[in-house]
């Protein structure tokens, strides 16, 4: 089976060729572009994915949006524009990366997203040493203009005894479109509309060799005034016990259980020196009250206003933990959140979390809110977040910017559960016993709940004994007798009491 089929218009073939080209660099198998009618069928059943690029010339061209449309019904479509805005309404629910972007980091980071898009539907270990001739040859060949169109055709004098056609537009006109056109067009859009219907929301992506190796490749900073490089194995070289991926992702109390105590002055050197990762660390060593820091929040708000004056993203994000984890720390709730906003425009995944958190923590946040806070969830769950794939499938159930569509939500779920990820495996639990948008599965719910349970999490417990009472009730008085002894559960802790109660039961708690 193909790994990916390109579907092209005849106008963008250097394009396609150039995006081919660094595929197959990355390990894809990618089938030569193809839109014959005898063959198209054939094509999409053959391949993993359909890569589809969109430009005007695509838009209309008929084969193109009907291969399109076979894949959508397949769930093997992925979209790429080529240019800004050229996307057709139908396929815009499919998994899509915009690549018309002339900054070099703009378009790795969309590059990158589309390599996770595809990632879903094809894995594939990567020759990371390949990739950046391939990508630097994608970017300026995806700088071209699309080939020139053939002019159109003189207009024939208009005799006598014809009735007379419209003028041709002025230049500052655009000229009307034909009605065959777009009766054509229409009934493309009708077709692509029933397909899309099938489609379910692209799923989260894993790990892999050739993410690392994107991440990992050398970038300039985002923006002119970013005084911040980072070197090509800065993100995955351990640095005084911790890499940058690390400092990034881990919870704050573990990344600081991660630091050497023995590098403790090497940090602080090298902070004082004007080291941004350095400078985030002593931060977090002071936050911590870890080996050989002093535990003060103060020193430690000095050394995150370092960081962040470099606008360097750990930095940024963790003055906004620094403010949260100690409220006496001298940073402001109103500079915190701004560089919570800043870390998470520079695609820090757990900033971009927290600050859609921020923007919409319920359903009645404005709708401008909900819709930004989903586009940043959407980005963390599409670079293989667990907690980012958890809260972007509830913004997809809850959010009234999303389409409140839990069948949209399963496969975000279904990723964080695989991950571990103890809300998704509860969540997901729950539609599977309630048959919330998939069909009611009580088995698969139970396993589900038994997974999030063995990691104690209340919720999980509660109702994996409920389902127990019946078939297994040793099970179900051992696991109210854990509930009834967990102190800080408030509201579980009672209702458990009063379950073993009815069971003729009690619990004793050390």
């Amino acid at each position: 089976m193909t790994d990916i089929v390109i579907a092209a218009a005849p106008a963008d073939g250097a394009r396609a060729d150039a995006i081919a080209e660094a595929l197959a660099a990355l390990g894809f198998d990618v089938a030569p572009r193809a839109l014959d009618d005898a063959d198209m069928a054939k094509a999409v059943d053959d391949a993993k994915c359909v890569l589809a690029l969109w430009s005007p010339a695509a838009s209309e061209e008929p084969k193109l949006t009907e291969q399109a449309t076979l894949a959508l019904e397949r769930n093997k479509l992925v979209c790429a524009e080529l240019d800004d805005g050229a996307l057709p309404a139908p396929f815009e629910a499919a998994p899509r990366t915009n690549l018309d972007a002339s900054d070099r980091v703009i378009f790795k980071q969309r590059f990158e997203a589309l390599i996770a898009q595809i990632e879903k539907l094809t894995p594939t270990e990567g020759d990371s040493d390949a990739l950046p001739q391939a990508l630097a040859k994608a970017r300026a060949v995806l700088g071209m203009p699309p080939a020139p169109q053939p002019p159109a055709p003189t207009p024939e004098p208009i005799s006598p005894l014809k009735t007379a056609e419209p003028l041709p537009p002025t230049p500052t006109q655009a000229p009307p479109p034909s009605p065959a056109l777009e009766r054509r067009k229409q009934g493309w859009q009708i077709a692509a509309l029933g397909a899309m219907t099938l489609l379910l929301f692209a799923v989260g992506m894993g790990t892999s060799r050739l993410m690392t190796a994107l991440r990992a490749m050398p970038l300039r900073a985002a923006h002119a005034s970013d005084a911040v490089t980072v070197s090509p194995t800065a993100l995955s070289s351990p640095r005084y016990g911790l890499t940058e991926v690390q400092l990034q992702t881990l919870p704050w109390r573990e990344a600081a259980g991660r630091l050497n105590p023995a590098e403790t002055e090497q940090i602080k050197a090298a902070a004082e020196q004007g080291d941004a990762f350095a400078q985030t660390l002593a931060c977090l060593g002071h936050l911590a009250g870890a080996p050989n820091f002093l535990p003060s929040p103060t020193a430690a708000g000095a050394y995150c206003d370092q960081a962040a004056a470099q606008d360097y993203p750990a930095g940024l994000y963790m003055s906004w933990t620094l403010r949260h984890a100690a409220p006496n720390a001298p940073i402001t709730e109103a500079v915190a959140r701004d560089r919570l906003a800043q870390a998470a425009q520079r695609g820090l995944v757990a900033a971009q979390i927290d600050y859609a958190q921020v923007l919409a923590p319920d359903a009645r946040a404005p709708a401008a809110s909900q819709v930004e806070a989903g586009r940043l969830l959407q980005s963390a769950a599409e670079h293989g977040d667990p907690r980012g794939q958890y809260s972007y499938a509830r913004w997809l159930r809850d959010s009234p910017a999303g389409p409140r569509n839990p069948t949209a939500a399963i496969p975000y779920l279904q990723h964080a559960a695989d991950a571990g990820e103890v809300d998704a495996l509860h969540m997901l639990a729950t539609f599977y016993r309630d048959g919330i948008g998939v069909a009611r599965d009580s088995g698969r719910a139970r396993a589900l709940y038994q997974r999030a349970a063995a990691r104690n999490f209340a919720p999980s417990m509660m109702n994996l004994a409920d389902m127990l009472r019946i078939d297994d009730s040793a099970r179900a008085a051992q696991l109210y007798a854990q509930l009834a002894c967990m102190r800080d559960e408030r509201q579980i802790a009672p209702l458990a009491t009063r379950r073993l109660h009815a069971m003729g039961q009690t619990a004793r708690c050390g």
